[in-house]
């Protein structure tokens, strides 16, 4: 059974990725409203034994969105608690691999709603509470997020996610 205090002083933890997941020309990230504590995120999820971070990656959007995506790399990492265990997060810089995707399909037992947010919206959502994700990791996230697909050559879009995002508090 997992602790619902998990020792943090704990030098062990589990691995997961998080897709920051954006469409071709759309600074907006896509988030999930988790079931049951109904707090916004983006999709994402721990590794399963002998899986690599970026096939744990495609695989977790897929179950969790139906999407399909591609990955521009690393762009983020943070230590926290998730469903009572301690994991270390690291994110990614992925898009959907068409234009217009159509709607995400969230697995039932994972998320009840989705939505695209703009970096300054989800810093709205930490501010009222509604994410686990804090002000300044989004924030810097995001604008990695960004900065990777610029280095690929490819931007998300408008030039302003970060800078946005940190205007919005």
């Amino acid at each position: 059974m997992v602790s619902a205090h998990p020792d943090l002083s704990s030098p062990w933890a589990r691995l997961a990725v998080v897709g920051l997941l954006s469409r071709p020309g759309d600074d907006r990230f896509l988030l999930l409203r988790r079931v049951p504590d109904g707090v916004w995120g983006p999709p994402g999820g721990r590794l399963e034994h002998g899986e690599g971070l970026e096939d744990a990656l495609v695989r977790e959007v897929a179950e969790e969105t139906s999407l399909n995506i591609e990955v521009a790399g690393i762009c983020y990492a943070y230590d926290g608690v998730h469903k009572g265990e301690r994991v270390v997060a690291v994110s990614f810089a992925c898009r959907t691999t068409e234009a217009e995707p159509g709607d995400p399909v969230p697995a039932a037992e994972e998320a009840d709603a989705w939505r695209w947010v703009t970096p300054a919206e989800w810093v709205a959502l930490a501010h009222d509470g509604l994410t686990p994700w804090r002000r300044d990791d989004i924030v810097k996230a995001t604008a990695l997020a960004r900065h990777l697909w610029i280095v690929h050559g490819q931007s998300i879009g408008g030039s302003t996610a970060g800078r946005e995002a940190a205007a919005a508090d």
